[in-house]
Formats: structure tokens, sequence, C-alpha cells
């Protein structure tokens, strides 16, 4: 059965008025996306920019501490910054507008010679939520063996770093492992332990058996000097690199639980469910560089998954051509040992370059599944940084225009409204302007849900879309009631009049929202953000009048004039 084109319009409509006022998204912060969802209160759901509904603002501070070891020239080092922020600000702007975030600017700010990452984003009001966005970029490290023995300078160094561990994981004890995930690049390891001080546990808990006794639940200790040595092997979470590794550095620990009484398993009287952090000594692992370039995410193109020799599941990471050749050259230097390849701080695997590797690629071997390792390919594809962000503030902004820029750009767009049905009223009679009046409203039910469709953010560059567009809207109407007048002066009927009228002033619509619709998406391709939220919403409005609006004006004219005069 065939449905005529009134039937689908008024579906159309009668479809879009439901997803305006009972349709709405909820967003799943763990895993960024956003989803439908049925409400009484629709309308609330519509997502506003930056400049309308205000946000929160991070400022992040680049840390170029690897960098500044490698580059003693400050003329380069100034450049590898220079190229850092530049790689920081595509990849952010990348991994933010793939998030459920309605709007957002970043930019980089210079404050007391030191630039920093400035993220200002809206339609989140909660400041961990717009962290843990933020957050989720990962960094990329190839390191090699630390070839150096300690000295008192680096020991030094790496105390005042145990320090800042403790300072950090002292405000909140109960969350460490968080706090501290992703730093083992850094030799910075937290560890869970079930036993007690007999039993399998670390040199420094065994030589000092009063530190679990006398210790009170849920109290962090620190920092303990000391060698921290276990019996396990080496593994991605493991301190030690084979048995009997003597491990010297700084320990901090709580006891979560203490179980007293005999133990069948353990054959023991105490059993210690404890947690603590060490800071090794010295840095086992160090950037590689071939004596000029630090090998790192810099010169990361993208990853992807493949299979290994023996068919186990690896990710392949590809690099540029200036990465191809200091990849090269890293290699061809260091036959024979390993290199240890970490992703957000974490060790993954560190195998013994067997020989120099020109092709630029790298494969990452985990032991993944297929799924973990499409899953990291995918974290790598959309934020890898060459440097780690450090947060330095948080706070929450109000609208940059005002809190009622958004009410007052409203009031003035009625206004308007009501000024062009005036003119129409006194151009072309009550009927056309109460005609154009129903387009009107279907033609913003209509575009309201394409909005909420798309999850467009409403800001005020949107608004003088819509706005602009409407003008243009009416423009093309009053092409149509202008030629409908010449054709009717020919004495021909109404129903004839308004098809010829419709078919001969198609051509000049059509062109006017093409040519507008160009300019749109040239602009929307290279303009900033704010330039993009008005341009693709000129882009919708063309298209919505092409095959929405013109075919509309038809339907109503005949049903307004046909076999009746004008």
């Amino acid at each position: 059965m065939k449905i005529s084109k009134q039937t689908s319009f008024a579906i159309l409509f009668i479809v879009s008025l439901i997803f305006v006022f009972f349709v709405g998204r909820t967003f799943n912060a763990e895993t960024g996306t956003r989803s439908f969802m049925l409400t009484l209160n629709g309308v609330s759901h519509f997502r506003k920019g930056l400049d309308v509904s205000g946000g929160t603002r991070l400022v992040y501070k680049i840390s170029y501490d690897k960098y500044e070891k490698v580059y003693t020239n400050s003329t380069e080092l100034a450049a590898v910054k220079k190229t850092i922020e530049t790689i920081i600000m595509k990849n952010i702007d990348s991994r933010i507008s793939k998030l459920g975030v309605s709007d957002y600017k970043a930019y980089v700010q210079k404050l007391d010679n030191q630039n920093y990452i400035v993220v200002e984003i809206g339609g989140i009001a909660d400041l961990d939520q717009a962290k843990e966005l933020i957050g989720k970029t990962l960094e990329l490290e190839f390191k090699l063996q630390n070839p150096n023995k300690p000295t008192k300078a680096t020991i030094a160094a790496r105390k005042v770093l145990a320090n800042q561990v403790l300072a950090e994981v002292t405000k909140n004890p109960e969350n460490i492992q968080k706090l501290l995930e992703g730093r083992m690049s850094e030799n910075i390891y937290h560890s869970i332990y079930t036993g007690n001080t007999l039993d399998q546990l670390p040199d420094l808990y065994k030589n000092n058996p009063k530190l679990l006794d006398n210790a009170t639940i849920g109290k962090l200790y620190g920092l303990i000097e000391g060698t921290y040595a276990t019996i396990y092997q080496q593994s991605n979470n493991a301190l030690t690199q084979g048995t009997g590794t003597k491990l010297d550095g700084y320990t901090m620990f709580r006891v979560i639980d203490k179980k007293q009484g005999k133990d069948i398993s353990w054959n023991i009287a105490t059993v210690y469910v404890f947690e603590d952090v060490f800071v090794q000594d010295r840095e086992t692992w160090v950037p590689a560089t071939d004596g000029e370039n630090i090998l790192n995410g810099a010169y990361f193109k993208y990853a992807s998954t493949s299979a290994s020799e023996v068919g186990e599941p690896v990710v392949v990471i590809n690099l540029d051509d200036k990465g191809k050749e200091v990849f090269c050259n890293v290699t061809q230097a260091n036959i024979n040992k390993p290199m240890a390849i970490f992703v957000g701080g974490n060790l993954l695997t560190a195998p013994n370059i067997q020989s120099k590797i020109c092709g630029g690629t790298a494969e990452i071997n985990g032991s993944f599944t297929s799924d973990s390792a499409r899953q990291l390919s995918n974290a790598l594809n959309e934020g890898t940084l060459p440097a780690p962000l450090i947060l330095m503030q948080e706070e929450k902004i109000s609208p940059s225009l005002g809190d009622n820029a958004l009410t007052w750009a409203l009031r003035a767009g009625l206004a308007w409204l009501i000024g062009i049905m005036i003119f129409l009223y006194f151009m072309y009679g009550y009927k056309k302007m109460i005609l154009t009046g129903i387009m009107l409203i279907a033609f913003l039910t209509v575009l309201a849900a394409i909005m909420k469709l798309t999850d467009y953010a409403l800001s005020l560059s949107g608004i003088a879309a819509i706005i602009l567009s409407i003008g243009m809207w009416v423009d093309a109407n009053i092409l149509i009631y202008e030629r409908l007048r010449e054709e009717l002066k020919e004495w021909k009927s109404i129903s004839w009049a308004i098809d010829t009228a419709k078919d001969r002033s198609r051509s000049a619509i059509r062109d006017g929202q093409i040519s507008t619709g160009l300019i749109a998406f040239v602009l929307f391709s290279m303009g900033t953000n704010m330039f993009k939220w008005f341009w693709s919403m000129m882009i919708i409005t063309m298209l919505l009048t092409l095959l929405f609006n013109v075919p509309l004006t038809k339907i109503l004219l005949h049903a307004f004039y046909d076999k009746k005069t004008n």
C-alpha cells in the first residue's frame, strides 16, 4: 500500500513531537556514551553548549621531565615542547569530541613562562566526571634498562619523589590503588598481601616483624627505608626481575585487616591483610633514546591488532617516518638488551631486542585476548600522548555570555518571528500568515527532534543559525507566494497555479540553499568549535528546507486554496 505525502508528513510530525517531549538521553560515565531513554520531561534533555550552560574548566601542566633530561640545548628543547603541545591539543580534541560532552574548548595558556593546557567542557557539572574523561588519555613509552648505578644525588631525588607519593596517598589512603595507577614506569609499585611476617612477605617485613604487629588497622605508615626483596618471579605486577633480586627503596603501608586465631590452611596465629607502596631508590627503566630523540608517543601514528608468529593476539604500533628512523637507531644500538613498552604507565612487555627493527612498527605481546588487544588498540588510537598531563586546577565556570543569555536569545527570536508574521499578514493576508505559522511549527518541531537525535549542543551560535535559517526558510515561502500571485494573474486555476508556482520557484530556492550549504560546509571543515556549531546548524536547516518545507508548502497551499479564489 502506497503512503501519501500528506500521511508521511503527518507521521513525521507526530514522531518528532514524541521525540521532543518524551525522549531523553542518559550518560554512562564508564563507557563515555549517551543512550536514549523515555521520560515525561523530554524538553529538559536538550543539550546546551558551554556558552549557554557553563561547565567545567580543567588546567593541566605538561610534564617535560624526561625531555629535559635528554635535550640540553634550549632551542631544541623549545622546539620539542612546541611539537608536544601540538600533538596533545590534537589528541585531546579528538578524544573529547567522541565522548559525552555537549561543547568544549581546549587551548594553550601561558602563565609564568610555563604553558598550560586549559580544557573547558560544557554539559558536565560533575568535576570528577570531567577529570575521568580527560584522564583516560594514555601515554605510550619505550624504555631501556638503566645502565647507571645509583648515586647519592639520584637516591636523594628518589627520596623526594617518595615523600611526594606519601603526601598524595595520605590525603586518601583508602583509595591508594587508584591514585597510583599507571606509575610503574616511575618504579612506583602498589601491592596487596595476605599472610604473616614469616610467610612469603617482602624482606622489609620479615626483618621488622613489629611493623605489622603494632600497626593500627586503617592507619597509613611511612616512609620506611630498606630492602624490598620477594621470591616472586618477574611479571607485569612483580617488583623483582628474578628470584632473590634485592631492591632498595622507600615503603609506606597500612593494615586493612588483622585476623587472630589459628588457621588450619595457614597454620599460623595471625593473618594480616595489608597493602603497601614501594618507591624504588633508582630508575630501573630510562627513556629509550638514540642520543637526540626520545622514542615515545610523539611518533605514534596508529595502532592495530594482529597475530604473532605463534598465533597469539598482539597490538601493532605504527610509527611515522621520523619515529621509524629513531626506532631503527635505538634497536640497532641495543641488540640483545630488553626494551620495555609502557602504556598508561603500566608495563606491558619487555622483550629482548634480537636485531635492528627499521620497518616502522613495534609489536606489543602482553598475553592478550582478542578483545583486550582490540581495546588497547582503540584506546591508543583515541588519545596517546607524548607527555603526561598533571592536573593543576579545577573549577566550575559560568556561562561566558551570562546566565540569561539563552532566555534573551529565545525572546529575540520570538520577537523576530512575530515581526515576520505581521509582515506576511500585510503582504499576503491572514490565510498565508496562518499557513506559514503552521509550517513554522512543523519545521521547528522536526528540527528539534533532529537536534535531540544527533545530540546537538544548543549554543548561542546555533541559535543564531536557527534564526538566520528561518529567514531563509521564509524567503523560500515568499518566492512560492510571489510566483503563485503571478500565475493567478494569468487566470489559471488555483490548483494549476499552486503546482506551477512550486515547480518554477524550485530552482531559485534550491540554488540559494545549496550555495549557503556549500559555504557552511567549507567553514564547518575549517572553522573553530564555535563556528562549527553555527555552520552545522545551517547545513541541517538547509537540508530540512529543501526536503521538508518546500513539499509541505505545496500540500498546505492545496489544502487552503484548492477550488477557491485567492
